[in-house]
């Protein structure tokens, strides 16, 4: 498994985001379009995590489970924040 990085900025993102569409799109026919809209994606990925919490949380220390908290966090801050960037 991978490392997974102390931080990402948003260039790095985008480029993430970009080369995983050039892989869907080479390893399917049909390609399901991906949304560009954060808000939408930050939303569903909200869900994700809220809904698989409590199964995650039973295998997990409490750093990690806090770690998970602090996710949750930062997604709705981020929420909060593309609501303050559309004023």
């Amino acid at each position: 498994m991978k490392d997974i990085p102390n931080a990402v900025s948003f260039k790095e993102l985008s480029s993430l985001l970009n080369g995983a569409l050039q892989v869907s799109c080479e390893n399917t026919e049909n390609p399901e379009p991906i949304s560009m809209d954060w808000d939408e994606r930050i939303k569903s990925l909200l869900k994700e995590v809220e809904q698989s919490s409590a199964q995650v949380a039973a295998e997990k220390t409490t750093d990690q489970v806090m770690a998970l908290g602090s996710f949750r966090t930062h997604l709705m801050l981020s929420l909060q924040a593309l609501k303050a960037a559309n004023l």
